[in-house]
């Protein structure tokens, strides 16, 4: 009997199976429901702004190449907030202006030999996978109260191609047998706070899209 209701107590916490199969609206259409496809390129755009000036702060832990910032906490934002296919737009978007040359990247990064040749373009690659992550499990019922978890595992997924890129390509960093400790495990502290502040900015605004929604239907 104990068993079974921490089994649904945990169960509850989560949204069922069957939803993936459905799509919610995304905080973005919560938020303005009569939003035409001119506004919703204008906010994306506007999130790939943030992320490109959350960018600009950064700073460097001893003896780590790898830079400490609050892109993570774009990335995730604007997963939260618009969506599978506009987060899709939005982070190719990011990812191809920098290729292009424009300077997007952390301190102004940008071009190919930045997306191809440095320890940092691991981690990229892992925004671009973790902004569409996070938008399709929002879409999908992991919102308002659940939103830390797609966030936990958007935060989780950025890691996974910065680590394999640091560990096949001979890029002089991290000294072998240091993957993890390098790689990893420092930036581990900041990214728990980035994406908790990621999960309450965007619970907030699914409080606010409620409170209008109801409002609208009095």
């Amino acid at each position: 009997m104990l068993q079974r209701v921490i089994r649904s107590n945990v169960l509850a916490q989560f949204p069922p199976l069957s939803l993936i199969g459905s799509r919610n609206p995304s905080l973005m259409e919560a938020l303005f429901p009569s939003i035409n496809t001119v506004q919703r390129v204008a906010v994306s755009l506007a999130l790939v702004g943030m992320l490109v000036g959350f960018g600009r702060a950064t700073f460097y832990l001893p003896d780590n190449p790898v830079p400490i910032s609050f892109q993570t906490t774009g990335v995730l934002l604007i997963g939260g907030v618009l969506g599978l296919r506009w987060s899709l737009f939005a982070i190719l978007t990011y990812y191809f202006l920098g290729m292009a040359g424009v300077p997007v990247f952390k301190d102004g990064g940008n071009g190919w030999h930045y997306i191809s040749g440095t320890v940092t373009a691991g981690y990229i690659i892992g925004f671009v996978a973790a902004a569409p992550l996070v938008g399709f499990l929002t879409e999908h019922g992991w919102t308002r109260g659940r939103a830390l978890w797609p966030m936990l595992l958007g935060s989780l997924v950025v890691y996974v191609p910065g680590l394999l890129w640091l560990h096949y390509l001979d890029l002089g960093w991290p000294p072998d047998g240091e993957l993890f400790s390098k790689g990893m495990y420092p930036f581990i502290p900041g990214d728990l706070v980035k994406l908790m502040i990621a999960s309450v900015t965007v619970g907030g605004l699914w409080a606010v899209a409620d409170w209008r929604r109801d409002a609208r239907d009095k």
